[in-house]
């Protein structure tokens, strides 16, 4: 199974003044699921490699959320939140019920700027009078290439967006991949 070493809120870094936290049980749901993931999902790849099944075992153990993986082509209209304003963005899952939005990223520093903009994106898009994101949440590694920690540069762009981030909140899952430097 897949390790989570560190769970943080963008709630615990800021001062809220207005935003609600992150939803307890759904924060614990995301963590179960990213460590019920078997390490095999990861074997005969090697790192540096994008890992589709991690995504699809994550979104196997959160039957509610859309998985952007789930129609033909990878491409779930459910999970291009911006479709209607001529964007082509997506999601990697998404719970349109509780307003959660969930990016998966196995090691692209510059990803996770795109994803919180996504996030702030989706919070500052309407549907039926609620921000379409309300919860954003980042699953990162934090061992990539040996030496960097992208849950630590999460972290450090949170610090910096934070200003600007009108989203309630943002929970970032550091978890270990299992694959040798």
């Amino acid at each position: 199974m897949v390790v989570v070493e560190h769970v943080t809120r963008l709630s615990e870094r800021r001062t809220q003044t207005s935003s609600e936290t992150f939803p307890e049980p759904a924060l614990e749901a995301i963590h179960s699921a990213v460590e019920a993931v078997p390490v095999t999902v990861f074997e005969d790849t090697s790192k540096h490699n994008e890992i589709g099944a991690f995504d699809a075992a994550i979104a196997d153990n959160l039957p509610q959320y859309e998985y952007e993986g789930d129609a033909a082509g990878g491409y779930n209209p459910n999970c291009k939140l911006w479709s209607h304003q001529g964007f082509n963005y997506s999601v990697d899952l998404y719970d349109a019920t509780d307003r959660i939005a969930i990016e998966v990223e196995k090691s692209e520093r510059k990803n996770v700027s795109d994803d919180l903009l996504k996030f702030q994106k989706g919070y500052r898009t309407q549907k039926d009078s609620r921000p379409k994101i309300e919860f954003g949440c980042l699953i990162v590694p934090v061992n990539y290439l040996g030496r960097h920690n992208l849950y630590q540069h999460s972290l450090t762009k949170l610090d910096f967006m934070k200003g600007v981030l009108f989203i309630d909140d943002v929970a970032v899952i550091g978890y270990r991949d299992p694959r040798p430097d």
